[in-house]
């Protein structure tokens, strides 16, 4: 709990460091643990230092996404072994992704992609996302 409220607080890494394992190894985060982590939050990715998305989450596994050009989604998430998926309605989908925490950090891999494409978790809050639209974050 400390390690999700401590991620925009770079101090707080150091603080929370003799709490946690120092190993380096990536755990896989569980469908119930992803959820604790989601619901009622609006969580900010990035890749190479450049803004990917955000996703806001809902209860009832209900999410909104807003890619890196400020698109929104409705979308819902849904469990399929250790992956979390994301339907969205689209031609493309389920997207499926492992969440990753590695020393209290998280970030997704897309299914069947390498860590080098891996988008990573810089903020979480509870502020909704600014989506516009007659059926956007319904």
């Amino acid at each position: 709990m400390l390690r999700t409220l401590c991620l925009t607080i770079p101090l707080c890494a150091a603080l929370t460091a003799p709490l946690s394992a120092q190993s380096s190894s990536e755990t896989i985060v569980t469908p119930q643990e992803f959820e604790a982590l989601t619901t009622g939050n609006t969580l900010y990715f990035e890749r190479n230092g450049r803004f990917f998305g955000a996703e806001q989450f809902y209860t009832r596994r209900r999410s909104l996404w807003m890619n890196g050009a400020k698109e929104c989604l409705d979308g819902e998430w849904f469990a399929k072994n250790d992956l979390i998926c994301f339907d969205y309605g689209t031609e493309r989908d389920p997207q499926c992704w492992h969440f990753i925490e590695r020393s209290g950090q998280y970030s997704a891999r897309a299914e069947g992609e390498s860590a080098e494409f891996d988008i990573h978790l810089y903020d979480i809050d509870e502020t909704p996302l600014d989506c516009k639209g007659p059926a956007v974050g319904a």
